[in-house]
């Protein structure tokens, strides 16, 4: 072959290619468009992949241009389901962050878990009458810190004079150091007109510990120093001592809308030492409703001139839990 010949050759090569290119990268038939367009329209990736399909068999030489516009429009299109998902999942992202911001902080807001009762009594000791009273105990949890909060007032009438006025309140603020051991502070106010102190305030903090921490049972104690402050009635003496407090709370769930608790907790100061047992029953009625039985024992080792060392009291209560 000359070189003139050879040159010649490498020229029609290089034209055909040329044009092959050309042809392959050049603007589809508008017809092509026109079809592809109704398959756009619609949203659906599955309907676009078979009309670009349809259209590069009837249209073979423009298959290069069908297929980067319908890849070009399928990359840009986001299926609703896909929009829908992810939506769905930034909501829940953003629900567990304000959640987590809620529960940071002693002071954080979240919701009280809790119950109120009604009760009916029979009393024993002191006061030894039939009363009424009402009682809140109310707990609420936010990221290490646990608020919890207790009150209640007995009342009872016998031929129109008082046989018994009982009532007190207590906050306890505990910091979780981890599933089982806290740190605790504590400050309490009681009052009952017939126990011969005007009434008692304690205040005092110490450690908790969970020696058993489940969902059908629970078993915690706790316990630490403390100051007491006891005005007496009659000699108007006052008992300010330091104290030592400790504690322990049982929760039992027996079976499902049955549950025993049994709370026992013991102050102790120089003048006299308090014993407090309280054992109760509760079973659920219905949606929040629940009844319980409830005794309570209480033993107070050197108690003002003319008192008696025990008390008993004894209730049927309506509880409503929240």
């Amino acid at each position: 072959m000359t070189c003139k010949t050879l040159i010649s050759s490498l020229a029609i090569t290089a034209m055909l290619s040329s044009a092959a290119f050309a042809q392959d990268h050049q603007e589809m038939p508008d017809i092509a468009r026109a079809m592809l367009k109704v398959a756009y329209d619609s949203g659906d990736p599955a309907d676009i992949k078979a009309v670009a399909k349809a259209v590069k068999a009837v249209f073979p030489d423009y298959e290069s241009a069908i297929a980067a516009d319908a890849d070009a429009k399928l990359a840009a299109l986001s299926p609703p389901e896909e929009d829908a998902a992810k939506a769905q999942t930034a909501k829940a992202t953003l629900e567990t962050e304000q959640a987590q911001n809620k529960q940071h902080g002693v002071f954080a807001v979240s919701p009280w878990d809790g119950k109120i009762s009604a009760s009916g009594i029979l009393s024993s000791g002191n006061s030894e009458n039939a009363a009424v009273g009402v009682a809140v105990d109310a707990a609420r949890t936010a990221g290490a810190w646990t608020h919890n909060i207790k009150g209640y007032f007995d009342l009872g009438e016998s031929n129109n004079v008082t046989s018994q006025k009982r009532w007190g309140a207590s906050y306890k603020l505990d910091y979780n150091f981890g599933e089982r051991t806290y740190a605790y502070g504590r400050i309490s106010y009681d009052e009952d007109q017939f126990s011969g102190f005007d009434y008692r305030l304690f205040g005092g903090a110490g450690l908790g510990h969970y020696l058993f921490k489940g969902e059908p049972f629970s078993w915690k104690v706790e316990g630490g120093p403390g100051y007491r402050y006891s005005p007496i009635d009659i000699s108007r003496e006052v008992e300010s001592e330091l104290a030592l407090y400790a504690a322990t709370e049982i929760d039992w769930l027996i079976r499902e809308g049955l549950k025993f608790d049994q709370d026992v907790n013991v102050t102790w100061t120089s003048p006299t030492t308090t014993i407090q047992s309280v054992t109760a029953l509760t079973t659920k009625l219905w949606g929040d409703l629940s009844t319980g039985l409830s005794f309570e024992y209480r033993y107070e080792t050197d108690p003002p001139l003319g008192q008696e060392n025990t008390d008993t009291i004894a209730k049927a209560s309506l509880i409503y839990g929240f």
